[in-house]
């Protein structure tokens, strides 16, 4: 398996809004502006695809507000296809994810997931993020509040 990080093709977006689970108009506009602008900053996130062997398997984001974050230090997500899970596909990308975003001039790079998701905890430590702590009721899904797992990775690690 060789994962690359690249821009979007325009001919993506439904598998795109497959990997991602995005189900209603209004979101899917919303990610229509984002996935445009594939691999350039867009309303503080930048979208890369995730290929393997020549095929779109997930959607990676870098996400930095100058607003309310020090410089350099990001958040990322990755969402995988489902069919490409439980194959080692999380772990690769957090390790490429990483390396790219401190080309681009990051230093910490953030990434969290919800307390159930064992295999992306898992992913974390094999990648050698530093888990950090729990979010208490980050979000709130049916007004049931989510936990999430935060881990980080330095430059510096």
């Amino acid at each position: 398996m060789t994962l690359i990080l690249r821009p979007y093709r325009p001919d993506e977006f439904e598998r795109a809004c497959e990997i991602r689970e995005i189900d209603s108009a209004d979101r899917r506009e919303r990610f229509r502006q984002r996935f445009e602008n594939s691999s350039t900053w867009h309303d503080h996130y930048l979208h890369l695809a995730i290929e393997n062997d020549g095929e779109l398997i997930g959607d990676f984001q870098l996400r930095k507000c100058d607003k309310t974050r020090p410089e350099g230090a990001w958040e990322m997500g990755i969402e995988i296809a489902a069919d490409s899970r439980g194959k080692g596909v999380g772990t690769q990308a957090l390790r490429i994810g990483a390396v790219h975003a401190f080309g681009m001039g990051c230093h910490r790079l953030e990434g969290s997931t919800e307390e159930g998701n064992l295999a992306m905890r898992k992913a974390f430590d094999k990648a050698g993020w530093k888990f950090e702590g729990i979010q208490r009721a980050l979000f709130l899904e049916n007004d049931i509040p989510r936990d999430y797992y935060s881990y980080a990775i330095t430059k510096f690690d």
